[in-house]
């Protein structure tokens, strides 16, 4: 019997594992289930619920830039993270619960494959058997611009060609806001793009890297510069910025799981899943810092143009620097997070297990602060982040956690009894479908929204409440915060 090199063996074992790991996904996802959607003409079209959600945070772009996933087909998906099937196709929003998506493209970060030790053991043979998807991870250049616009075109394609081949809903991509409320009045279901990680802006500029190597100035800061040096220094991000505001960009989340040139990052990966990708990064008070001086730039123009500032991922020095920018401006835009929980409650349930993961949600003086300048919290489906429990940490009991609507209903009354006028201006939904987010058994498509809403309705939450929370709160942030004043 010919013997087999060590090296070759743990090659051979990687490709068995991984293929263990991911084929049955793949051929779930792909060859049982995705099925055409039919292109009668006697189908009727789909009727929105007058409840219906604009959903703030989702990634179907994700998915079909990774994997080539479409829109059109039908998927597989369940509770948990969802890695291959997708959670958000025609079949799940042609149950009429959603009425409007805020897409968020995301650049897999290139520092995934150093931070994160199981990507890393497995990446030179990722680069030689499929150098296809690795280069689809940023590449931490001026490119990732280019990779982001890809990533847009993918999803516009997409869109079209769903139209096409099915007449139970009708996908429009709004450039601005009065586009988004067009297609809502015609009952289409209008897709604004957003951004999530302002790496996508690009990294490493050459004029962006003269940075100060004095010891007492804070680590994204520059030395003895003036204002015009900044700009100048900022000038290929803003670029970039403006020509996605063209494109039809409506928000930008900041920050994400690692640092980047504008916001440093909180906690943003759930402890049990940090375990199994071998991630040993932890936010702490010296991660605590502000947005670096381009940063400071970008945020600026941001809220100058209409590109609304999502401080979900972002550091709690650097979501205070912005509250603080937005508040000197003649005209403060209403800022928002989009994908979290609420510290108290987060507390109640954890008692003190996850201290640092807790700064990724909203403090009671930050909701304070939203309220004031007329933005929004959409409140995530994931157990974790709204109670720093869930199926997976060791110690609690699992069946407690299986189930989220009670949950995530439970944060949306705190952060109402926190806000002034008590009256739900400030709450909506971001579900995060799509993104790798660990989703609750009762809420991981939308078809499962309808018992979200029942259940809103049994918690005492009025109707008109209710449309608040599900899109005349999200209908507001747009239109404040997306475009001129």
């Amino acid at each position: 019997m010919e013997k087999i090199r060590r090296e070759d063996f743990f090659k051979k074992m990687a490709i068995i594992t991984v293929g263990a790991a991911v084929a049955p996904k793949l051929i779930s996802a792909n060859s049982l289930f995705d099925k055409f959607i039919s292109n009668s003409n006697n189908e009727q079209k789909t009727v929105i619920n007058e409840n219906a959600i604009i959903d703030l945070h989702c990634h179907p772009s994700l998915k079909m830039y990774l994997w080539d996933k479409h829109l059109w087909k039908c998927h597989n998906p369940g509770p948990g993270t969802n890695e291959i099937a997708m959670q958000d196709d025609v079949k799940q929003l042609s149950s009429g619960y959603v009425k409007g998506l805020v897409v968020a493209h995301y650049l897999l970060e290139a520092s995934s494959e150093k931070e994160w030790n199981l990507l890393k053991n497995f990446f030179p043979l990722l680069k030689k058997v499929l150098p296809k998807l690795v280069d689809k991870i940023e590449h931490e250049d001026y490119s990732n611009f280019t990779q982001i616009n890809i990533m847009i075109d993918t999803m516009e394609s997409q869109m079209h060609l769903a139209n096409q081949k099915q007449h139970k809903i009708q996908f429009v991509v709004a450039r601005d806001f009065s586009e988004f409320e067009q297609a809502l009045q015609d009952g289409n279901i209008p897709i604004a793009h957003a951004i999530e990680g302002a790496h996508a802006l690009g990294r490493n500029f050459p004029i962006s890297e003269r940075r100060t190597k004095d010891p007492s100035v804070p680590k994204g800061k520059m030395a003895n510069v003036n204002e015009t040096d900044i700009n100048e220094r900022s000038k290929f991000y803003i670029q970039n910025l403006e020509a996605l505001k063209m494109r039809g960009v409506c928000m930008i989340t900041i920050g994400h799981i690692f640092k980047n040139d504008i916001a440093f990052p909180t906690e943003g990966i759930s402890p049990d899943e940090k375990i199994n990708i071998g991630m040993s990064w932890e936010f702490s008070a010296e991660s605590n810092r502000s947005l670096s001086d381009i940063g400071e730039v970008v945020v600026k123009k941001m809220l100058d143009i209409g590109i609304i500032v999502d401080l979900t991922h972002c550091a709690p020095a650097g979501r205070t620097r912005v509250f603080e920018i937005n508040a000197g401006r003649a005209n403060p835009r209403p800022l928002a997070f989009t994908h979290v929980g609420a510290q108290k409650v987060f507390e109640k349930y954890a008692k003190g297990a996850y201290p640092n993961y807790n700064y990724y949600n909203v403090s009671k003086e930050e909701i304070i602060a939203i309220e004031k300048c007329g933005g929004v919290i959409g409140v995530i489906p994931e157990n974790f982040w709204l109670t720093g429990c869930d199926t997976h940490i060791k110690g609690v009991d699992a069946k407690t956690f299986k189930k989220g609507i009670k949950y995530i209903i439970e944060t949306m009354l705190y952060i109402n009894s926190v806000t002034e006028k008590k009256e739900f201006d400030t709450v909506a939904i971001g579900t995060d479908f799509d993104g790798f987010a660990d989703a609750p058994k009762d809420l991981y498509v939308a078809s499962q929204l309808g018992d979200l809403l029942k259940q809103m309705g049994d918690a005492g939450i009025t109707q008109q409440q209710i449309k608040k929370i599900t899109h005349k709160n999200a209908e507001r942030l747009l239109q404040k915060g997306w475009g001129k004043q």
